[in-house]
């Protein structure tokens, strides 16, 4: 493994300067262990006007200049999920490590094409689910291995939003791989398997926007012990956006938005539900960046909570998600 001297500041690059790079940056600037070296942006104004913003060393009007910068070791890929894929396979064939925003691609395919270039260039490859990291969801799903809410039975969770319709924006576009799906739902998906694992019967219905992607779905799961998972994600209205857990002796709420907890409340039995104030630090990016540094100074290739594991089930889902209704990527090869 490609080891890194313990405590060394990352030299981060961050690929794309949209608005969750912004979030990404003002978090790396609460950290101790890297800074943000360069950023890219196919308009090299907008790559200008970020460095100045975030304080990075440099700049690049192209992805390929990024990827090729020596001094950088690990970059993020905050680009539309379309490119996830491909971007991540740049840098990493540029010897860099990869921490690529949710989801991590498209399709099972592509996920496998990451992965496999991951293990030749033997570099760290993980995907942004930031929620992951969160203090507050680290707590809750400790609370649940510890059975202190019992056997869990049934879990809700759902995401939406009101977005305003545009044929051409991130959201509602094909060719960038828009879809409630893949943007929101993969939160209530990814807390689903988390707290119960990968599900033995799966249902999903949907509603298509007019450009061919879902502007909600509703997906059923059920497990082999007959537990059940009811999910929601949609663009056209705007929702709790919570969790909520249920076990034979408790109950666990993560309130809205549960996918950016600080707090949670957990109630045992028929007694009142006990607020957790957990916190978090900044954003709450600062968790993952943190987290990352920890993997790529120990020469690990494979974050130990969000593991590749995960992704390829998360993307597995997806993919089924979207065959029941009837949403279809660029990506998707025909079989």
């Amino acid at each position: 493994k490609r080891m890194i001297a313990n405590q060394k500041i990352l030299k981060w690059g961050i690929l794309g300067c949209g608005k969750i790079a912004q979030k990404f940056a003002a978090d790396l600037a609460l950290s101790g262990s890297g800074i943000l070296y360069a950023c890219a942006s196919r308009d090299g104004q907008k790559a200008a006007l970020f460095a100045k913003q975030f304080d990075a060393v440099t700049y690049f009007d192209s992805y390929q200049a990024l990827a090729l910068c020596e001094e950088i070791d690990v970059i993020y890929i905050a680009t539309p999920h379309s490119y996830h894929c491909d971007h991540s396979i740049l840098c990493m064939n540029h010897s860099k490590h990869v921490l690529c925003e949710k989801p991590l691609a498209i399709n099972q395919l592509q996920v496998q094409s990451m992965l496999d270039i991951a293990k030749r260039n033997d570099v760290f490859l993980m995907e942004a689910v930031w929620t992951a990291f969160l203090p507050a969801i680290q707590d809750v799903l400790t609370i649940i291995k510890s059975g202190a809410i019992g056997d869990v039975r049934h879990l809700t969770a759902d995401f939406g939003f009101q977005a305003p319709y545009d044929p051409k924006g991130r959201l509602f576009n094909p060719t960038l791989a828009g879809g409630s799906l893949l943007d929101i739902g993969i939160y209530p998906l990814f807390i689903s398997l988390m707290v119960m694992g990968m599900p033995e019967k799966i249902y999903a219905t949907g509603e298509l926007a007019q450009t061919g992607v879902d502007s909600e779905c509703s997906i059923q799961l059920t497990y082999n012990n007959k537990a059940t998972a009811a999910l929601y994600a949609t663009l056209t209205c705007h929702t709790d956006t919570k969790c909520e857990i249920f076990g034979t002796e408790g109950k666990i709420l993560i309130p809205g938005r549960f996918h950016e907890a600080d707090h949670f409340f957990l109630t045992k039995g028929e007694n009142n539900a006990i607020k957790c104030q957990v916190g978090r630090k900044g954003h709450g990016y600062f968790h993952e960046i943190e987290h990352v540094h920890d993997c790529i100074t120990n020469g690990m290739v494979e974050s130990n909570i969000m593991q590749w594991a995960i992704s390829q089930q998360l993307v597995g889902l997806m993919d089924k998600v979207r065959n029941q209704i009837g949403v279809k990527h660029t990506e998707d090869k025909v079989s």
